[in-house]
């Protein structure tokens, strides 16, 4: 999905998603052979019965799903059940009291648990979303349940600019758990099939 060069007519939203991948591979470091993730997103669609966000598609295209530095996995749509994927939040986790917890009391009834798509996790047990309530996927905004605060804060902002901000340090109070990725330009992001192929042989590919 993303070009080294853009032919044609594009939208704003493709515009700003390409824009926003490409400040993230200036500072995010792609290590590995694999690059990128191609998906058939017409049937990821239909599996789904939604389009995903631009930027997400464009990472996903740029990056594939993956770890940054072991310490934030993105996760990348897939079959049903699979919970390494991209998922709904469980019917387990939705019956746990605890997980209805929200850090500003005012967002209490604003959004729906049954709307959240889990997109990656932290290393500190954290959950990230979307929260998928708007017919615009590009307008849905990061949802994080940080096991810290035991309660979601939400970010007005898609997923790439969620990572981007992680790594400037560009939040007035962090949003994981974990600080690991505190401001850390030159991050490497490692394609799952890589680490999976390294661990086979015996290798650690964060050593």
């Amino acid at each position: 999905m993303v070009a080294d060069s853009l032919d044609g007519m594009m939208s704003s939203s493709e515009s700003w998603a390409l824009t926003a991948v490409a400040e993230l591979a200036r500072i995010l470091t792609r290590v590995g052979p694999t690059r990128g993730s191609d998906l058939e997103w017409p049937e990821v669609e239909a599996n789904y019965g939604t389009r995903f966000p631009t930027d997400y598609m464009e990472f996903i295209s740029a990056f594939g799903c993956g770890s940054i530095e072991e310490q934030l996995a993105v996760r990348i749509p897939g079959v049903q059940g699979d919970e390494e994927r991209v998922t709904p939040l469980s019917s387990a986790a939705l019956a746990e009291p605890v997980v209805r917890n929200w850090s500003d009391p005012s967002l209490v009834g604003r959004y729906r648990l049954e709307d959240m798509l889990i997109w990656g996790e932290g290393v500190g047990a954290d959950t990230l979303c979307w929260i998928a309530e708007d017919s615009n996927p590009d307008k849905w905004p990061v949802a994080v349940y940080a096991r810290s605060d035991l309660a979601w804060t939400v970010y007005e902002c898609g997923m790439v600019e969620f990572i981007l901000r992680l790594l400037r340090d560009d939040f007035s109070k962090w949003p994981l758990t974990d600080e690991s990725l505190r401001g850390w330009p030159g991050a490497r992001f490692l394609h799952e099939k890589d680490e999976k192929a390294a661990l086979e042989q015996g290798n650690d590919p964060w050593a």
